[in-house]
């Protein structure tokens, strides 16, 4: 099955047609994943003999990835998702109240917004450490704080919601 894979601003073609391959941008790698612990979460990656610990937190419609040293959010469709967006006349934004929620578990290290502010797309609402990374959680639309639930030096708990925007 062919994928188109957003890291970024970074675009790749995988295609995954046989077990334990997978071919990116024309380049095959040979490729093992397997759950580790009882999480749905943590994952062990062999990719061409190199082993790899990543976290996978699946979303809506893409993917939060915690591997090396980063904090990916990666988006994944396949050919025929893909050539189905394609035909939509312009993009969707979120409607109604959108919820930030904590990826992992973690710490809230800065909350920059408070109850009543106006944002605008891209304000950082939530800085949180995690796994010995701090991560910026930023809104998706223009909207106003609704609630702020978590202040700077609280513990947070994965899929905990951390600012409400509507």
């Amino acid at each position: 099955m062919k994928y188109i894979v957003a890291v970024g601003d970074q675009e790749f073609n995988i295609d995954v047609n046989r077990e334990g391959e997978v071919i990116v941008d024309g380049t095959t790698y040979h490729v093992d994943i397997q759950g580790v612990g009882g999480g749905d979460s943590l994952y062990s990656l062999i990719v061409d003999g190199k082993s790899y610990d990543i976290f996978i937190d699946e979303r809506d419609e893409d993917f939060l990835v915690v591997m090396w040293d980063g904090l990916f959010e990666v988006k994944v469709q396949d050919e025929r998702t893909r050539r189905l967006a394609g035909l939509q006349r312009s993009p969707v934004a979120p409607v109604g109240e959108v919820l930030i929620k904590a990826p992992m578990p973690g710490v809230a290290v800065e909350v920059p917004v408070s109850e009543g502010q106006p944002v605008e797309t891209g304000d950082i609402v939530v800085v949180m450490e995690s796994m010995k990374m701090q991560n910026e959680f930023k809104a998706p639309r223009p909207g106003v704080v609704h609630h702020v639930r978590v202040k700077a030096g609280d513990r947070v708990d994965q899929d905990q919601i951390m600012v409400t925007i509507s």
